[in-house]
Formats: C-alpha cells, sequence, structure tokens
C-alpha cells in the first residue's frame, strides 16, 4: 500500500498489510502515515484520489472524520436509485411510483454472508398482492424487499462528487500519479516479490523499497538544482 504527492511522485506513505484484507480495510493505516509524515514538513493531508477498490463505508467515513475531501469511485453494488420506486429521507422508507403505490418502511439491520451491514425495507401485503405488476416487480412472493447499505449517505454523497468535472481531472491526475511508481517499485526496487517472513519484515522490505526511490528522486532534484545554478553562475 502507497501514497504518492501528484505534484512531485514522491511516496508519502508506504505499508504492508496481510493480503486477505481489502484495499478498503487499509486505507486509514495509510492516510495515517502519509498525514503524519506530511505534517513533519507543515503539509496538511487535504485531498485524496483512489480506486474502487478502496470503496467502503468505513474508508469513507473516515475521510469525512478527518476533514479529507476524497474522490473514491463506489464500488459495484453500490445503486444510486432503484428503478421504480423513490427514497423518503425524512420516512426512512422507498416508496413506489407505479401499480399500487406501495410503501416500503425500514424494517431491520440485517448481516448478509459477505459481512456487509443492511438495512431491509419491506412492503405489507395489502398493496403488492394484488397489484397489477406484481409478476414482473416480485414474482410469486407477497411483498417487496430493497436493502441498503447502512453507510449508504457516505455512498451518496460520494457518488454526488464523482459526477463532477473536477472528479474526472482527479481520476486522471490518479492513474497517471500511482501507476508510474507503482511500476517502478515492482521493475526497478525489488518490489516483485517480497521474500521475508512476518508482517513486520514485510514492512521493513515496502519502506526500504521507498526509501530508496525518494532518495533517487531527491538526488535528481538536487543535481538538478545545482546544474541550474551552475549555468547561471558561468553565465
Amino acid at each position: 500500500q502507497i501514497s504518492v504527492d501528484d505534484a512531485h511522485h514522491v511516496i508519502t506513505g508506504a505499508l504492508a498489510d496481510h493480503a486477505d484484507k481489502r484495499d478498503s480495510q487499509c486505507l486509514p493505516a495509510n492516510l495515517d502515515q502519509a498525514s503524519e509524515n506530511l505534517k513533519q514538513n507543515e503539509i496538511q493531508l487535504e485531498q485524496v484520489a483512489a480506486d474502487t477498490g478502496y470503496s467502503s463505508g468505513a474508508a469513507l467515513r473516515y475521510c469525512e472524520e478527518h476533514n479529507i475531501e476524497a474522490y473514491i469511485p463506489n464500488f459495484g453494488l453500490y445503486k444510486p436509485t432503484r428503478e421504480g420506486f423513490v427514497y423518503n429521507n425524512a420516512q426512512d422508507q422507498y416508496e413506489c411510483t407505479r401499480g399500487n403505490k406501495a410503501l416500503l418502511p425500514f424494517r431491520k439491520i440485517v448481516t448478509d454472508k459477505k459481512g456487509y451491514i443492511k438495512k431491509v425495507y419491506r412492503s405489507n401485503n395489502s398493496k403488492c398482492k394484488h397489484c397489477p405488476l406484481r409478476s414482473r416487480c416480485i414474482g410469486k412472493s407477497d411483498f417487496k424487499v430493497l436493502d441498503d447499505s447502512v453507510d449508504k449517505p457516505y455512498y451518496d454523497r460520494m457518488h454526488d462528487r464523482m459526477q463532477s468535472s473536477k472528479a474526472r481531472k482527479i481520476r486522471k491526475i490518479r492513474s497517471s500519479t500511482v501507476e508510474p511508481v507503482l511500476g517502478t517499485l515492482i521493475n526497478f526496487l525489488n518490489m516483485k516479490r517480497v521474500n521475508t517472513r512476518g508482517i513486520k519484515q514485510a514492512n521493513k522490505h515496502v519502506l526500504m523499497a521507498a526509501l530508496s526511490y525518494n532518495l533517487k528522486k531527491y538526488l535528481k532534484f538536487i543535481s538538478r538544482k545545482t546544474a541550474t545554478r551552475s549555468a547561471a553562475h558561468r553565465e
């Protein structure tokens, strides 16, 4: 896991984590490290861009709680709208816009097989049972069921943000910033395989690769400054 500054492609955070963790679970630790490193140089972490793998309710909540403006596309299961239904935020219920105009109030919170915590909305039997659209909407069931992540408000706000022109620009910047750095680490700084045992040793491997990368960038930077000064002196 690495974070990279988009101005000069400097690695601001680097860490290793267990392979059974999702990227979204690693984001808070990654940003904590990057934020601490930047603070040492009196720089405030204000904005982050990441790919869909970093999308989760916990990750988005972390960013909001730490006043970080995040640009992370929502994962594939997210649905901004439901065909034939509108969400009433004040009543916390879905409302059918066709057929018998059934109401689907909030019923309960459940945890699915993958561990996602969801809010369940369900209509009563009387409205859906005799609806002319029943066969197409609910089949042989007597009621309609919809569910949403308990973190839907965070996903909704992110969805709205990602529709902006600024988000489209940041997406391009992210891919042209992080991918070349990853390529350099993998192909030239021994990150194709981590030949160590244990997470502490793996972290050392990643940190040494990131340190080497940053040192090379720094040496190139000061050599360019020296060359510029020398040219100016000759003139």
